[in-house]
């Protein structure tokens, strides 16, 4: 782990930190904007059961708890209410632990909660004396909009669950120097508080990151076979930030408010989706340089863009699933912007439809291995040598050395005629013999035709024979029929010269010759 990253993180949490401890120490701030169908909207962001919560938490950790007693469903007297928001406002610090951003944000609140309509759950406190639930009502005060209050039924429980919770909790041990002095409006040990943690948290994961390198080389090792060190380097980083970003969620239950609390396990969470999808790109780099090293080796070059082309595609979707879930965590309604993206997704695809149909056809032919780079190939009329297979286009050299490119999507669909696959290859010829050749020279011909071919190691003797066809217009018609193996065609060509000059000599040995061209004019027609 470098100093560099964890300074990084550090500066981060301590950022968070400071602009929390801001709007801890502020009035309370108007919620998001209420639908239009509820106008006008409450300036104290009491239309929807999160706004509500957020509006007192952040009002009674002003210490305005005259102003705080307007989030309760309460008819006490000023003094008695305000003097309830603060009972309420230590039970929920010192016994509450929920994720804010699982209250629901809609003015109706939770509809599938199984409560009435007009009530949601916020949750259970602890308490010495057992759990408190706390819940919120949506009343109508005054012929106004109807707003979100905790309801009187769970303020009739707070002054017992007060009771038995400790109000000072860690202040209690703290100087009162350290309590007056406040930063935004926040006091000074807390700020000390924050930073010490941070330290402690810092040490701590470069503690881990010494611990599991070992522990990550042996892992590696075994998983790749390759015992290099920069891939231990690399996974060290992320790994170690989400070994701190953990620490810091573990460590904010010891937060002191509900409201702070809530604030670090939020900013811990997000920090840790980060440092995983880090995490998760690292790896693919590292997975794809991995298969690439054993493509190259196997010369399986056209593979390599698919893979490439892979890595991206998960890239992208690593890091729009993070966006996601960050956005989502910070309360942002993600459901419009997919919406908006769908949308837009199928305009792009149907603008960019031949581009597509040209990438999904050069990952088929790139999948399905129907040609490879360097083969001897004819396509779309023309015949060459393929010198790259792209993720748009074909690109072959042809025989008179011109460079034709075919689009993917029009080589994955017509007929491809590859000659670099054959296993072997077609001998075939005809040959004519003079019709003054007696049946005694032709089997005799015959016999060391076919003696030759058997005894050629490179012609596959199920295939091979030597037939007397057919009676000629002016000729006697031998057909010799074999597979000849061979690598390519260069091969095959030199094999087939020496058995074609072969079959001369047998047939001049015999004492009769091949009939003259002219003879073969209706045999060719």
């Amino acid at each position: 782990m470098t100093r560099t990253a964890y300074s990084l993180s550090a500066a981060l949490m301590l950022f968070l930190a400071v602009r929390e401890g801001f709007a801890q120490g502020s009035k309370a701030a108007p919620a998001p904007a209420a639908p239009a169908k509820e106008e006008p909207s409450d300036p104290l962001g009491r239309d929807t059961p999160r706004g509500s919560v957020r509006g007192f938490l952040k009002t009674a950790s002003s210490g305005d708890f005259d102003k705080a007693a307007d989030y309760l469903d309460t008819r006490a007297a000023p003094s008695k209410a305000a003097e309830l928001a603060r009972q309420l406002s230590v039970v929920l610090d010192r016994g509450m632990s929920v994720n804010l951003d699982a209250v629901s944000q809609s003015p109706d609140g939770d509809l599938k909660d199984k409560l009435p309509d007009n009530r949601d759950r916020l949750g259970s406190a602890k308490t010495a004396n057992g759990s408190v639930d706390i819940f919120l009502d949506r009343v109508t005060i005054r012929n106004q909009p109807p707003v979100w209050l905790f309801s009187s039924e769970t303020l009739r429980g707070i002054p017992q669950a007060y009771d038995a919770v400790d109000e000072t909790g860690l202040e209690k041990y703290i100087i009162p120097a350290l309590r007056d002095i406040k930063i935004f409006s926040v006091p000074l040990w807390r700020v000390l508080g924050v930073i010490l943690l941070v330290v402690l948290l810092y040490f701590a994961a470069s503690l881990v990151a010494r611990l599991s390198k070992p522990l990550l080389r042996v892992i590696l090792k075994r998983i790749t076979g390759e015992p290099d060190s920069r891939y231990v380097r690399a996974l060290s980083r992320p790994i170690n930030l989400l070994v701190f970003a953990l620490a810091s969620l573990y460590a904010s239950r010891w937060s002191t408010s509900f409201l702070s609390r809530t604030f670090w396990a939020s900013v811990s969470i997000m920090f840790g989706v980060a440092c995983a999808s880090w995490f998760l790109i690292v790896a693919s780099d590292i997975a794809v340089e991995l298969r690439s090293s054993k493509l190259l080796r196997r010369q399986a070059t056209d593979q390599i863009a698919v893979l490439v082309l892979a890595r991206r595609v998960f890239k992208l979707v690593i890091v729009f699933v993070a966006v996601v879930v960050l956005l989502r965590r910070s309360g942002v309604d993600v459901s419009t912007m997919i919406a908006g993206l769908g949308i837009g997704g199928i305009a792009l695809a149907l603008g960019a439809q031949k581009t597509l149909e040209d990438l999904l056809g050069g990952i088929t032919v790139i999948s399905r291995h129907v040609v490879r780079v360097g083969d001897f190939c004819q396509i779309a009329g023309a015949t060459g040598t393929v010198e790259d297979i792209g993720l748009n286009s074909t690109r072959i050299r042809t025989l008179d050395r011109t460079v034709i490119s075919v689009s993917n999507a029009k080589v994955s669909q017509m007929n491809l005629e590859n000659f670099s696959l054959k296993d072997k290859f077609w001998f075939r010829h005809v040959f004519g013999l003079r019709y003054d050749t007696p049946p005694r020279t032709m089997r005799s011909i015959l016999d060391q035709v076919s003696r030759a071919l058997t005894d050629h190691p490179s012609v596959e003797l199920e295939t091979a024979r030597v037939r007397l066809i057919e009676f000629g217009p002016s000729s006697l018609n031998m057909e010799v029929f074999a597979y000849i193996k061979a690598a390519d065609a260069g091969i095959f060509l030199a094999i087939q010269e020496g058995l074609m000059l072969q079959i001369m000599e047998i047939v001049d040995a015999n004492g009769t010759s091949l009939a003259l061209r002219s003879s073969w004019a209706a045999l060719e027609k």
